[in-house]
């Protein structure tokens, strides 16, 4: 037993900053020193990709060569790569601490690794693999502090499902998943659809069944390019379908625990009406705006008000999938959301609109939902922002089918005949004062006494 365990005495391999040789002529060697020419000649880069030979063929013909030349090599994500055929992840430390992080500031880094960690050395457990992933992520962190990190898993390898790497790989991703808080650190599983329904893995992505193809490498930009679309702003704000937190503000993540210990106490675990939204939802709790009126209208309800300040449709996208609507049955839900969004494109924020009634439909599946139009904002109809909206609009009532999600629209109860809307009723031009919640409360009157007595 103790010449079996010899080889392992001393620090964990997979966290000690390793390199695969020292004779300067060796091909790895000559790569570092090409890689790091590259850093001074090409300049600011907006994101670089660590890793393995997987990586390191995003540059390589029949892989991810084409897609490389067109997006990465100066195109709007413009990018270097650091991937190493056979690099396990203290060949990755070493390389991070001599040179691969020196005259970089990206705004993403991506991670590819630890395939062969199992590959190369399979006697090796899950568990030192998971240690040599975060401390690279940490190493990554300590110096690129300010950039979003894409941890990507490690892709199935092996043709079958019982094959001993892909088993423990699947191990090594349940781990590394957990170290991504959706804030600095996001999780992407790009090649989870590489495995057929038989757990066979599809050669026609991964020929050898370690490497993807051209088609393979496909798959991956499609999984980083929403990602990088929203980290890099490449049209404009983040892309409001893609869910996103604000945990590194205090009072959300409050009130996000408020909410969830009033779900979490109510002992029928039913509520007649969930509200959903930003700062307009949010303030019918609050004295100089609603909350007189839904003492009034609400009165014999129960009530749940998901109303976030200052949330866009990602925000609310996140919070529905990730609790909001777990863990009890609501009668009806309301959803008014996108006044924020005035900087993204429509269709984007029609589409993160449709992603939260998809996850309405699915968590609550017996609600009633009502879609609220977009309220107006700013004071008169040719305002850029309320034009946008307006057109949010008429992309997102066509989601609306009269029987499970309902239509409700009362711009024009909320307007003058003009079109303008008065400080009588938006004192600010956004958020309604108490008769704009009156009149909202009217309009939702119908609704609440037909469903929340079925």
């Amino acid at each position: 037993m103790l010449t079996a365990l010899s080889s392992f005495a001393g620090d964990i391999l997979f966290t000690t900053p390793t390199t695969r040789s020292t004779d300067s002529n060796f091909w790895w060697n000559v790569r570092r020193e090409a890689k790091q020419r590259e850093i001074k000649e090409r300049g600011d880069f907006k994101v670089a990709f660590y890793g393995d030979s997987i990586t390191q063929q995003w540059e390589e013909d029949g892989h991810g060569l084409k897609i490389w030349q067109k997006y990465f090599a100066d195109g709007p994500y413009k990018a270097i790569e650091f991937g190493y055929g056979g690099d396990s992840t203290h060949h990755l430390l070493w390389r991070l601490d001599n040179g691969e992080m020196t005259g970089l500031e990206p705004d993403v880094v991506v991670i590819q690794i630890g395939t062969n960690n199992s590959w190369n050395q399979p006697e090796y457990p899950p568990m030192d693999t998971v240690l040599g992933v975060k401390a690279v992520l940490d190493k990554l962190r300590s110096r690129f502090y300010i950039s979003r990190i894409i941890l990507c898993a490690i892709p199935p390898c092996g043709e079958k499902k019982d094959d001993p790497r892909r088993i423990k790989n699947d191990a090594i991703n349940a781990e590394m998943i957990k170290m991504c808080d959706h804030h600095t650190v996001f999780w992407c599983d790009w090649a989870k659809d590489f495995v057929n329904e038989d757990g066979v893995l599809d050669r026609r992505l991964m020929p050898d069944f370690v490497h993807p193809n051209e088609l393979g490498f496909q798959k991956w930009f499609e999984g980083l390019k929403p990602m990088l679309d929203w980290m890099l702003y490449i049209d404009g704000p983040p892309e409001a379908y893609y869910p996103q937190t604000k945990s590194e503000q205090g009072w959300w993540m409050q009130r996000m625990r408020e909410r969830r210990t009033q779900i979490l106490q109510k002992e029928d675990h039913k509520f007649d009406l969930v509200m959903c939204g930003d700062s307009i939802t949010h303030m019918w709790e609050w004295d100089s705006n609603g909350k007189t009126v839904a003492d009034e209208f609400f009165s014999g309800l129960s009530v749940l008000n998901n109303g976030y300040g200052g949330d866009w449709t990602q925000n609310q996208l996140w919070r529905a999938q990730n609790g909001e609507l777990d863990n009890y049955e609501a009668k009806v839900i309301t959803l008014l959301i996108g006044t924020n969004n005035h900087k993204a494109k429509k269709e984007d924020v029609a589409e993160g609109i449709r992603l939260i009634l998809q996850e309405m439909r699915k968590r609550q599946p017996k609600a009633k939902i009502i879609l609220h139009a977009i309220f107006p904002c700013n004071e008169k109809p040719d305002d850029p922002i309320r034009v946008k909206n307006d057109e949010t609009n008429e992309l997102i009532k066509k989601f609306a089918d009269g029987e499970n999600i309902i239509w409700f629209d009362i711009r024009k109860e909320l307007m003058n005949e003009d079109g303008t809307i008065s400080k009588e009723m938006f004192p600010d031009f956004l958020h309604p004062s108490p008769k704009g919640y009156r009149v909202w409360a009217e309009a939702l009157k119908p609704y609440l006494e037909k469903y929340c007595k079925e």
